[in-house]
């Protein structure tokens, strides 16, 4: 070998050392930065049983969230992987985030306000200072769940609903904050925890969480109707003593206007002792809901399409769909409904909003 073939290879080994040195040391530095932006963070109301830092990766081990004093979440550990690049930027890069065994309760008060495990910062005093302090941009890559779950508490019907979601796994790409106009994927399952047995939710899609515009798609298998009677259940209807509900949906929202065409299909339905002929589910006679699952297999198919305009405060999702399924229910049985107006304050909206501004919170505070 030359000795300029020499000086050109020394040279080269050199320089390919500067540039492995010079990654090495930005993925350690955008780590270091992103640890520091996770401890301010963090808040009064999360304790982090440690915060590690390894290669540009900050791993957070038992998380506990606290509101008002009581714990109300926890998660095993968080592994946080930085984009290396986000250094020499003024923003917030992640590459990935590996969430690990959450399991949080989540409250709805009496008026339909979701109460999340997260505090959010004040709205007002965020807005002022906003008005002094831009606001860092976040944004992470890919997001993933596992062995998550939730209980969910809903007192604003008459009688209070309790859900247990165990599994919950998900799945989500392309994340920003403040929100961009820009396209959020998502894959998302959970089992839902009944007296008979677990039935199995999915829901999978694309939001623009500036917009809220939302492609999706959600489906339930084998899931408990008893756990959802205060929901069902009219004043005068029988008690459901047994039931498995199927459905699928496809949900479409632009311009907060959202219809979702979907079917339902009731399965095995079963009713505690009645009085008599007066007995009703869905304010329909039992015997002729009787009769209709015995001509069909046990089963009663009912197709629908949820739509309404979510800025409306008076618009409930949930209401929505429990009047298409007594329309259909009604149609099947050859019945003359009167439609009622849309009456219970809440839905998806408030749920959505509430929850990508806990998300936002965690990196602004």
């Amino acid at each position: 070998m030359t000795s300029t073939k020499k000086r050109w290879l020394i040279v080269g080994s050199i320089a390919l050392l500067c540039l492995i040195a010079g990654i090495a040391l930005l993925m350690k530095l955008s780590g270091t930065l992103l640890k520091a932006q996770i401890e301010r963070a963090l808040g009064d109301n999360v304790k982090a049983g440690s915060v590690e830092i390894a290669w540009g990766t900050v791993t957070i081990k038992d998380l506990v969230f606290f509101r008002e004093g009581q714990q109300v979440g926890k998660v095993k550990t968080v592994d946080i992987r930085a984009d290396f690049l986000s250094a020499l930027k003024k923003k917030v890069m992640i590459a990935r985030v590996d969430v690990e065994e959450p399991d949080f309760d989540i409250l709805m008060d009496k008026k339909g306000k979701i109460v999340l495990p997260v505090s959010l910062p004040d709205q007002r005093r965020e807005e002022k200072t906003s008005k002094t302090k831009e606001t860092m941009a976040v944004k992470i890559k890919t997001l993933t769940i596992k062995d998550g779950k939730v209980r969910f508490e809903d007192r604003s019907p008459t009688r209070p609903v309790f859900l247990r979601f165990d599994d919950v796994k998900a799945d989500a790409e392309n994340i920003t904050f403040p929100s961009a106009d820009q396209w959020t994927n998502y894959d998302m399952s959970a089992h839902l925890a009944g007296p008979d047995h677990k039935g199995i939710i999915t829901v999978s899609g694309k939001t623009n969480f500036k917009t809220e515009e939302t492609k999706g798609k959600m489906t339930l298998k084998n899931v408990d109707l008893p756990l959802f009677r205060p929901y069902i259940e009219k004043k005068g209807d029988l008690s459901i003593e047994r039931g498995f509900m199927d459905m699928n949906m496809d949900v479409g929202i632009a311009k907060k206007h959202i219809r979702a065409p979907g079917v339902l299909v009731l399965n095995d339905l079963q009713f505690r002792s009645g009085k008599g002929l007066g007995d009703t589910f869905l304010g329909i006679p039992r015997s002729m809901v009787l009769g209709l699952l015995k001509s069909g297999d046990n089963k009663i198919k009912l197709d629908f399409v949820v739509e309404g305009d979510l800025n409306n405060p008076r618009f409930s999702i949930r209401e929505n769909l429990l009047k298409r399924a007594t329309v259909g229910l009604a149609g099947k049985l050859g019945l003359s409904v009167k439609e009622v107006g849309e009456g219970i304050v809440g839905g998806t909206s408030k749920v959505l909003e509430e929850t990508t501004k806990t998300i936002k919170g965690l990196f602004t505070r």
